[in-house]
């Protein structure tokens, strides 16, 4: 069996998924959409995608965080993206994605602001 894409833990009622690869593209996607989908489909309604391991992702992977984000929400759930760096951040301001979903500086961050502790500052 493959080795996971996600590390995955609870942060007070928080999923936090942790993307453990630093290139996420071409052969990885397949992997990283079935691991998110399916924690979705396991009942996650509060979850926060934690890319700050991540160097760079196509189109492909970011069509997996949208699509993860419309499941979770269509479910009455929150979702949110922590952990950008400089180029991965670029790509989500440009695509505004900040509109959609909160956008944290780091875990800590979108943990609180998922639970309604903080907000998380405009893009």
């Amino acid at each position: 069996m493959p080795e996971s894409m996600l590390s995955v833990a609870d942060r007070g009622g928080v999923t936090v998924a942790t993307v453990k690869c630093r290139k996420l593209y071409q052969q990885a996607v397949p992997a990283f959409r079935a691991e998110m989908l399916g924690l979705v489909e396991q009942g996650c309604r509060s979850m926060l995608v934690d890319l700050s391991g991540v160097d760079v992702m196509n189109s492909s992977a970011l069509g997996v965080v949208i699509l993860t984000y419309d499941r979770v929400t269509k479910e009455g759930g929150r979702f949110a993206v922590a952990g950008l760096g400089a180029i991965l951040k670029e790509l989500f301001e440009r695509m505004h994605l900040g509109e959609l979903f909160p956008l944290a500086g780091d875990v800590e961050e979108g943990v609180a602001a998922l639970n309604g502790q903080e907000n998380i500052p405009a893009q």
